[in-house]
């Protein structure tokens, strides 16, 4: 009998230890509950966009032109038209912003610049670009461009360099409070850079899994790809992610929220998803929204507040989405 009550004492025990670690480690946890979405309707296709608080945004649309809103998107203002396509768009502040564009059907990549609060914006080619989709600028005058290769400039876009890097094609750009630049891209490819992207130092994560987008939490790093894989830069743990997760956000250590859309099991038309892991990634709830088919890209402005686009390809609608987190 006493050793019966042993040995279910040490089952008890295992499987308490047993619990994620990550899960553990939470302070909170979150459900669909703490997330609230709001939709407004919006006549043009949104290409992408940039918040700066929450009145304040700027989007570039599928029809070359660059707006603003005041008002969280209820009303909008027409900057810029152009024949161009836009591809990406950065505002480090309310007055200085950024857009990369290309000729149509060309390898002809352009910077659109402002300093006026986009009541103007000057042009600069950027030339020798290979498949551009990105723009990270840290500062006024140093910036980069990603594709198949990454390109510098240290002079506001009027003279661009390439990166001493071997090819790849580059998913993402960050810079960390602490002025560290990283950069990631296909086949694990995971680098740091310490002097502005003079020279770049490669971090081996031992994964081949190609990362398009990164997320830092404190000294952690999250990436997006063909996974959801957290690194410390010494242990990587890859979650594999539910359906297709289109862009995420990292709200704590071990708190993953992705956007995208999912598939339901009998039927060929996507609806829109959220997903929340509340371990990093190792288990995921799954929240359907009959709206739209897809939630393509979020922008939060704080850990709380942030933005987004979701469409339904079906009936050609647009949404501006706000998202907002309640602990």
């Amino acid at each position: 009998m006493n050793k019966i009550f042993a040995y279910i004492i040490i089952f008890l025990t295992l499987t308490a230890c047993s619990k994620d670690d990550d899960t553990e480690n939470n302070e909170i946890e979150l459900t669909n509950e703490n997330i609230e979405i709001q939709l407004t309707n919006v006549n043009f296709g949104i290409a992408d966009l940039d918040f700066i608080n929450n009145d304040n945004g700027f989007i570039i649309d599928n029809q070359g032109r660059i707006l603003n809103t005041e008002n969280s998107g209820i009303d909008w203002n027409l900057l810029y038209t152009s024949n161009y396509e836009l591809l990406d768009i950065q505002f480090i502040t309310e007055q200085y912003g950024y857009v990369l564009a290309k000729i149509q059907n060309e390898q002809s990549y352009f910077l659109l610049k402002t300093s006026d609060y986009g009541q103007s914006f000057q042009k600069t080619p950027i030339p020798n670009g290979s498949d551009l989709r990105k723009i990270c600028f840290i500062s006024n005058n140093i910036g980069f461009v990603l594709g198949n290769h990454i390109l510098k400039t240290v002079n506001n876009g009027s003279n661009w360099t390439e990166s001493n890097l071997d090819f790849n094609v580059w998913g993402d750009l960050i810079e960390k409070n602490n002025g560290e630049l990283y950069a990631c891209g296909l086949n694990g490819t995971f680098f740091k850079s310490t002097n502005t992207g003079n020279n770049w130092e490669q971090i081996d994560l031992g994964i081949n899994s190609h990362l398009y987008q990164i997320q830092p939490f404190e000294d952690l790093f999250y990436f997006r790809g063909q996974n959801i894989t957290k690194t410390n830069s010494g242990i990587t743990k890859e979650f594999e992610i539910p359906a297709y997760v289109m862009d995420f956000k990292v709200y704590k250590e071990n708190i993953v929220i992705g956007f995208g859309e999912s598939y339901p099991e009998q039927g060929f038309y996507a609806n829109g998803a959220m997903y929340i892991s509340n371990n990093s990634g190792g288990n995921w709830e799954t929240t359907i929204f009959n709206e739209f088919n897809r939630i393509r890209v979020v922008d939060f402005i704080d850990s709380n507040n942030g933005f987004g686009i979701a469409d339904d390809l079906f009936s050609g609608k647009e949404y501006l989405i706000r998202i907002k987190i309640e602990e």
